[in-house]
């Protein structure tokens, strides 16, 4: 499965995935003169996606699928790119997720980014990808990243450098445990003791902190939690390691997924 192209198919109608990322480590700095925290992480695109379809119409209209969105990123990047290129958009969207929501891994941002690559496409508008990360800039976390997907190295706060790096051959156990963790409070919390968000959903989530114990003695090349946590990866060279790893948490009820990184987006 091509995970990184826009498929065409008709004049009308364009499929994208919007790829889910993971925090391969996240480092929180200061805050800056616009109130946000300036951090440096290395990200990764993965297999695990939702996919959008945009379809040109008369109208503008949006149908989600799989979950329940209170406050949908993806209506703010429409009109964040409507009023860049100053004229409306008209057009059916329709997201189908598989993403979990609030589990660190950019499901909300990933969908917005895709919309913007998609309706660029779609429209012909003919941005740049330096004019979409201005846009983007103004979305959301991680929305930036996600216009461009594989693996980078990204650093900042409102604004981020990007800097590509190569992506390696993973396969990924991903565990979510049943729990929320808002981005705001887990700021707080980072501000008020010092602690990084790895130590903070290992003390307000149990199953967070005991699946980092257990993953860690199966030899992972790569092991955290992704975002804000409480979600938790580990990741190996090969598929049969994810297997072999995920039977040495089968204490664990909640979701699961092996999925793979996956390269830049076209």
């Amino acid at each position: 499965m091509d995970y990184c192209k826009i498929i065409k198919n008709d004049n009308a109608t364009f499929v994208a995935f919007a790829p889910a990322k993971l925090n391969i480590d996240l480092l929180i700095g200061n805050i800056d003169n616009n109130g946000m925290h300036e951090i440096t992480s290395t990200m990764q695109a993965i297999s695990l996606h939702d996919t959008i379809t945009l379809s040109i119409s008369n109208s503008v209209g949006i149908n989600i699928y799989g979950f329940i969105v209170k406050d949908n990123i993806i209506l703010k990047a429409l009109s964040m790119l409507q009023k860049y290129i100053g004229k409306d958009l008209n057009c059916s969207i329709r997201i189908d997720k598989s993403i979990p929501m609030g589990a660190g891994m950019g499901g909300g941002s990933s969908d917005a980014a895709t919309l913007l690559r998609l309706a660029n496409v779609a429209f012909d508008l003919g941005l740049d990808i330096i004019e979409l990360e201005d846009i983007a800039s103004n979305i959301g976390n991680d929305v930036s990243f996600l216009l461009h997907g594989g693996r980078a190295k990204v650093c900042g706060s409102l604004k981020h450098n990007i800097v590509g790096m190569n992506v390696p051959n993973m396969h990924y156990l991903i565990a979510r445990p049943n729990m929320e963790l808002s981005t705001k409070i887990m700021y707080k919390l980072h501000d008020d003791s010092g602690k990084s968000f790895k130590e903070l959903a290992s003390d307000l989530c149990p199953d967070t902190k005991r699946l980092l114990f257990d993953l860690s003695k199966t030899s992972p090349i790569e092991c955290g939690i992704t975002g804000k946590g409480p979600t938790v990866f580990a990741g190996y060279n090969s598929y049969k390691k994810c297997i072999a790893a995920m039977e040495s948490i089968n204490w664990f009820k909640n979701e699961i997924f092996i999925e793979h990184a996956i390269g830049k987006f076209e």
